[in-house]
């Protein structure tokens, strides 16, 4: 579709990039992962799912040309080649290539496919995220707002009738594991029309609907998933 109307397709991939290496796996729908290769230029961020530390961010060009169009020049900087250097294109200038560097050797001990390296560990994320949405829709005190497409789950407390009041809820829930130390999640906003669409059961008397969010972004967290939701609902 791009060539043909002759114009750049650009993925946001930032969270879920690394996922691409399940694009053959039958725990995730890998139409779309397909077809990345397609794209002219992707982002994704390393600091979330590539084990790397806070700040290490990739853009990547299908044409390394496209250098040319970042390209600035200093007279107190200096290349030992006439070739096109990554110091005169990079969007973080002189800055030091540690967080390349990290990356790179990351890779080489973690390989980006299925079978080995970061493949298993996206499957146990994964793997984690379903395996919460079948305990909650199994549940008689919470319930899932909508199966997870990656490792991220959303969830809210059932025994409400309106938005405001699983807003209210929510937040209970979230206070209690913070206040407590029992648990940890995080909260998420939606809009409550769209809420609704996937929900019609309960009314919508506020613009807005918070709801929790578990995201199960480590390998390890699979095998806690079943006690995270115990403590949940005994904090309902």
């Amino acid at each position: 579709m791009g060539k043909k109307h002759n114009i750049r397709i650009h993925l946001d991939s930032a969270y879920g990039g690394f996922f691409r290496t399940l694009k053959d796996s039958d725990i995730i729908d890998g139409t779309q992962w397909k077809l990345m290769q397609e794209a002219d230029s992707i982002v994704i961020d390393p600091h979330k799912h590539g084990l790397q530390p806070y700040g290490c961010g990739c853009v990547l060009f299908k044409d390394p040309l496209v250098g040319k169009f970042y390209k600035h020049d200093s007279p107190y900087t200096y290349f030992t080649s006439d070739d096109l250097h990554l110091g005169e294109i990079s969007l973080e200038c002189s800055r030091a290539g540690a967080a390349a560097v990290a990356l790179w050797a990351t890779l080489q001990c973690f390989p980006l496919s299925e079978k080995e390296g970061f493949g298993p560990i996206m499957s146990r994320c994964r793997t984690a995220a379903l395996n919460g949405f079948e305990i909650v829709s199994k549940s008689s005190k919470l319930k899932a707002y909508k199966k997870p497409e990656l490792d991220i789950l959303g969830y809210f407390p059932s025994e409400a009738q309106t938005t405001s009041e699983i807003s209210a809820r929510s937040k209970e829930v979230f206070d209690t594991g913070m206040r407590d130390q029992t648990f940890y999640l995080s909260l998420y906003k939606i809009p409550s029309k769209k809420f609704i669409k996937l929900h019609p059961e309960f009314k919508a008397d506020s613009e807005t609907v918070t709801i929790l969010r578990s995201v199960f972004m480590k390998p390890e967290q699979a095998g806690f998933v079943e006690e995270l939701i115990s403590r949940i609902e005994k904090a309902i």
